[in-house]
């Protein structure tokens, strides 16, 4: 089942990121102060999704929930389902004009996107178990 979900999410991501990269070069990006507000969210969002992935590299998933807590997983969930898209407002919004290489950045969050699919798997298979059963934060452990 969680292989046809990465599937669904790999194909709509091979739409979904040229669309949005096009919207974000052409029509966000004359909206100077939203494109600028857009641009530090995704700054933002986008160290906050590194320092995640180095700590959970570093400690491992299970430890990280069990410092962080039960406010690990939502926060988790955000970081990894906002790379992508953070990804492309911070590189087409930024000062360095690569906004009419909107194609080559749609290429490279698609593959971010995918990377974080694989990654938030990773973790929650880390903490639930596959299929939710045998992990350390599975319902039939609690």
């Amino acid at each position: 089942m969680e292989s046809i979900a990465i599937i669904l999410y790999s194909l709509g991501g091979l739409v979904a990121a040229p669309v949005f990269c096009y919207v974000v070069a052409r029509i966000v990006r004359k909206a100077q102060h939203i494109a600028k507000a857009l641009w530090y969210v995704a700054i933002s969002i986008l160290w906050l999704a590194a320092g995640e992935l180095l700590v959970v590299t570093v400690f491992g998933s299970v430890r990280v929930r069990g410092s962080v807590g039960p406010a690990f997983v939502p926060v988790h969930v955000i970081l990894a389902f906002f790379a992508a898209p953070a990804l492309a407002c911070a590189m087409l919004l930024g000062r360095r004009h690569v906004a009419n290489w909107w194609p080559a950045v749609a290429a490279m969050c698609w593959i971010v996107g995918v990377a974080a699919i694989f990654y938030h798997y990773g973790v929650m298979e880390a903490l639930y178990g596959v299929d939710g059963e045998g992990g350390p934060y599975a319902a039939s452990n609690g």
